[in-house]
């Protein structure tokens, strides 16, 4: 039987690398970004913080695949620079890209999946929501966000055996430094940086497992365990939540 995947920012980097590795596996590729992607069996080019189109994509999706096995919400950019620099109109974009938007694909396909009592929600996050940076305050701010929606929406979800997992990459070598502000930016990590397959690969891992926190490391590979560290007792706070609270 054919398994649906729905993967946003398709057209480039992790996206990209995410819809070949599940087309790959046989899946059924929707592709959803602001420039037309190359790869997937269903491409609509959208803005993913236009409400009404996201719910219409799905809407379509739904009536000629009567599901959606996997979602992956992956389409985002950065902003670099002071806060007393960067556009706050810039900005407030951002927000909606990296935290509404999923919060609109999660909303349109959550109901299906828990009425089938199956499906993964894998939301591409960052280290960048642990540990906040100057001149990416705003972004790491919006992936903070996402992290603790994630996190408790995967408490939630377990008692419909929906799959909610968080993926944490690293430097990966995409083209997220493409935005105008990092024209002069310090470029102190692209040495340490992974390829997007790498990312791919923790999607395929999320959907196995069903982890809440999945982690791609740079090629110095020690993050994880400062992470890990910083966060010690979440997964038994999570346990407690999904059980008493949920």
């Amino acid at each position: 039987m054919e398994k649906v995947a729905i993967v946003t920012g398709a057209s480039k980097g992790i996206g990209k690398a995410t819809a070949e590795k599940l087309k790959s596996l046989g899946y059924t590729v929707v592709s959803i970004s602001r420039s037309r992607s190359e790869v997937g069996d269903l491409i609509y080019q959208a803005d993913v913080t236009d409400k009404e189109a996201v719910f219409k994509i799905i809407n379509e999706v739904i009536d000629k695949f009567g599901k959606v096995d996997v979602l992956v919400n992956n389409a985002g950019f950065g902003i670099y620079g002071s806060f007393l620099e960067t556009p706050l109109d810039e900005e407030e974009y951002m927000i909606k890209t990296l935290f509404i938007a999923p919060l609109y694909f999660i909303k349109a396909v959550y109901p299906l999946m828990v009425k089938r009592r199956e499906g993964n929600i894998i939301n591409i996050i960052s280290e960048a929501a642990y540990v906040a940076t100057p001149k990416l305050i705003v972004y790491s701010a919006a992936k903070a966000a996402l992290a603790h929606f994630t996190n408790a929406l995967w408490a939630e979800a377990r008692k419909y055996n929906v799959k909610v997992s968080g993926i944490y990459p690293g430097p990966v070598k995409t083209n997220f430094t493409s935005h105008p502000s990092f024209r002069n930016a310090k470029d102190s990590f692209s040495k340490y940086a992974v390829e997007p397959e790498k990312v791919a690969e923790a999607v395929v891992k999320a959907i196995k497992t069903g982890k809440r926190e999945i982690y791609v490391p740079s090629k110095l590979k020690i993050e994880p365990y400062f992470l890990k560290l910083s966060n010690i007792f979440q997964d038994f706070t999570y346990w407690v939540v999904s059980k008493y609270f949920s």
